[in-house]
């Protein structure tokens, strides 16, 4: 593969973890707000409240795909130059 394609799909790459990122973002903020508007004492409050707390392992895998891309990005900026 040319270093040109590689440098293409690179920016595609990074492209789609941001919108993966932002989409998850989006996900965790309506949700909070969501489980926040049911009744405290709720049993369905009680099983949603997972849906926004129990997502340790995707946070995790977003902030080092975060890292990752900006890596790439780096050495995006520093082959193009």
């Amino acid at each position: 593969m040319s270093h040109n394609t590689n440098c293409i799909i690179a920016h595609h790459i990074v492209a789609e973890f941001k919108a993966f990122k932002e989409t998850y973002d989006r996900y965790l903020d309506r949700m909070d707000d969501l489980v926040c508007l049911l009744d405290e004492d709720s049993e369905i409050r009680k099983k949603a409240g997972f849906l926004a707390v129990g997502t340790d392992y995707v946070t995790q895998f977003t902030l080092s795909g975060s890292n990752v891309v900006s890596a790439i990005e780096a050495m995006l900026k520093k082959e193009e130059a």
